[in-house]
């Protein structure tokens, strides 16, 4: 259902279910009506559609909401894309009280200025010093030491002991 108008999505959705156009209307709970549907499918469409009949088409289509939305907008001539490459998708976030998702909003925001900044300009330290701002590309096999542990053993040792390593 990508990338289609909102009569091509309704169009294509009637006719894999063989439906008439009053069919259809009784499948969105009678709003929009057949009438209003004949015209969707095979006129330009002119307004947006009402919320009534978002959650209608919606009913009857089994199309989300956003789906929806975005082939009305098709429809009226606007370009627009399934998918913004900005858009952060959190699987469970929409279930989150809402101050979770608004800490989860400012982190993004935050984290957005941190890489336009870094973009634009070496982050410095108090010292003038240049501060690193990427990780290596192993950063993960860094994170997971996965090395000797000889050095944990002796600090175990010297510390029942109440001696400090000297390094």
């Amino acid at each position: 259902m990508s990338q289609q108008d909102l009569g091509a999505l309704l169009a294509d959705v009637k006719a894999a279910r063989g439906w008439s156009f009053e069919a259809m209307s009784r499948a969105c709970g009678g709003v929009p009506t057949g009438k209003r549907l004949f015209q969707l499918v095979n006129s330009p469409l002119k307004n947006f559609p009402d919320p009534d009949t978002i959650r209608g088409l919606q009913r009857a289509t089994g199309a989300s909401t956003t789906e929806i939305v975005m082939a009305a907008a098709r429809s009226l001539g606007l370009e627009v894309a399934d998918t913004d490459p900005d858009a952060l998708h959190v699987p469970g976030i929409s279930h989150a009280p809402d101050p979770a998702r608004e800490a989860l909003l400012a982190l993004g925001r935050e984290v957005a200025a941190l890489a336009e900044a870094a973009s634009s300009s070496p982050v410095r330290s108090a010292r003038g010093r240049r501060k690193p701002t990427d990780l290596p590309s192993n950063w993960q096999d860094l994170a997971a030491y996965q090395g000797p542990e000889e050095h944990l053993r002796r600090e175990d040792e010297w510390g029942a002991r109440g001696e400090e390593s000297q390094g």
